[in-house]
């Protein structure tokens, strides 16, 4: 580890633990270590879905917390595995790989970046490979997976929420709209 990131490691650590009240280096690593062996307890307890179940039913935490926790469920066994292989070089031949991929998006997000991008296509006269790179900075990912879910839009669609009449009779009259305008310009510059 670089020597900047190392010192800010072992600030950030001393920090963490001050604020879980440790009055020093020593007493942060005895929190810590008597924090993990309650974890190792917890997972004796759940090692059924039920028992899951029951235990995160006496928690009693805000919903900031709630959302961090399904959070860290989710990422928590890569960190888990990286901090264990980078400090134990056992662990490094026993652990398998990290997975390269990012995270899947919910088909609801999916099928909103497609509504997206169709709005600003066909109801802002947008061009669609501009559209799709607005959908990729707007929801955060490349423009590789706009293109994905825009060649597989229709079962993407099919799947999601679909447009209400309304909204398709309001996208239709927009398009006709535009076009109108837009006649009415071209013949307006049109010299008698």
């Amino acid at each position: 580890m670089r020597p900047e990131m190392r010192d800010q490691f072992i600030a950030n650590a001393n920090a963490a633990a001050q604020s879980m009240g440790a009055e020093s280096f020593q007493q942060g690593i005895d929190l810590a270590r008597r924090n993990l062996a309650f974890l190792a307890e917890l997972f004796d307890k759940i090692q059924t879905p039920e028992l899951l179940m029951r235990s995160l039913d006496e928690f009693q935490i805000s919903s900031e917390l709630e959302v961090l926790l399904v959070q860290f469920v989710g990422a928590g066994p890569l960190l888990i595995r990286w901090l264990a292989k980078e400090f134990n070089e056992s662990a490094q031949a026993s652990l398998p790989a990290l997975p390269n991929r990012r995270p899947p998006i919910a088909a609801k997000v999916q099928a909103e970046m497609l509504r997206f991008v169709n709005a600003l296509h066909f109801e802002h006269n947008v061009a669609l490979e501009a559209a799709k790179q607005q959908a990729a900075l707007r929801y955060g990912c490349g423009i590789r997976t706009i293109e994905r879910y825009w060649r597989d839009r229709k079962n993407i669609l099919a799947n999601g929420p679909k447009y209400s009449l309304d909204e398709l009779i309001n996208a239709v009259v927009a398009a006709v709209a535009s076009e109108m305008a837009e006649e009415a310009q071209a013949k307006a510059s049109v010299p008698l």
